[in-house]
């Protein structure tokens, strides 16, 4: 197993301006505006107009904006360990006039009751920052949230399977970046400073869903051979 990343710390230590961190995910994830829609295309396709959606990693509040406009009878519970992060995503409740569709929770999954159950979860790029031991511990108190076949909603960095061709892939991640709007030596310091983390390989996450108790799993999206990749799982 690859030696285990160290969690980012966006209180103490933020891995970049809690100002600038929506324009800058949007800007680094390549296919990250296509996540988000596809999941929420497959949180409608649920036909549940009272949707209970627990959100792991809910800090700047993308999910907020992105899921309950458009769909009205829907309530989120989010968690995340970020004090700064959660006032992001407080704000953008308030700023759309979601708060009373909205629970934020400070803490982890361990700080959401462990009776309540959910009728579907994201945990979108939110794995990438743990150690797989985590990863897996946070997958299984997720399953054990979640009504029997409810699905899970995952999106996560991981180590492609590149085929030999890793310089082609971070050379078009760089110009992808570029074209975003990220300034060019901050993408490439970004991306030097990604690279050679120990990311889990885009394979291992399959194993990991079972070992949560998942055991129908599809790929939903997957960029730069695996590098960005989107999984559904019940």
């Amino acid at each position: 197993m690859a030696e285990s990343p160290v969690p980012a710390d966006f209180d103490n230590a933020p891995p970049m301006p809690i100002s600038e961190y929506a324009q800058t995910v949007e800007r680094v994830n390549v296919g990250y505006d296509l996540v988000f829609t596809l999941t929420g295309c497959l949180l409608r396709a649920l036909d549940q107009p009272g949707l209970e959606l627990l959100v792991i990693g809910a800090g700047g509040g993308a999910e907020i904006a992105r899921f309950l406009p458009p769909n009205p009878g829907w309530r989120l519970t989010g968690v995340d360990p970020s004090r700064e992060m959660l006032a992001l995503a407080r704000t953008t409740a308030e700023r759309l006039a979601l708060e009373d569709r909205v629970t934020l929770v400070q803490g982890t999954i361990d700080d959401v009751p462990s009776d309540a159950r959910f009728d579907a979860a994201t945990c979108l790029y939110v794995l990438h920052f743990l150690p797989d031991d985590d990863k897996l511990a946070v997958l299984r108190a997720i399953a054990a949230r979640l009504r029997p076949g409810a699905p899970l909603l995952v999106a996560s960095g991981a180590l492609p399977d590149d085929g030999g061709l890793r310089d082609d892939l971070l050379g078009a991640w760089q110009q992808y970046g570029e074209q975003m709007g990220m300034p060019a030596e901050r993408m490439a310091e970004i991306i030097a400073g990604l690279a050679d983390r120990p990311w889990t390989p885009v394979g291992e996450f399959q194993r990991l869903l079972r070992d949560a108790g998942f055991t129908r799993i599809a790929r939903y999206v997957e960029v730069l051979a695996g590098g960005q990749t989107a999984w559904i799982a019940r």
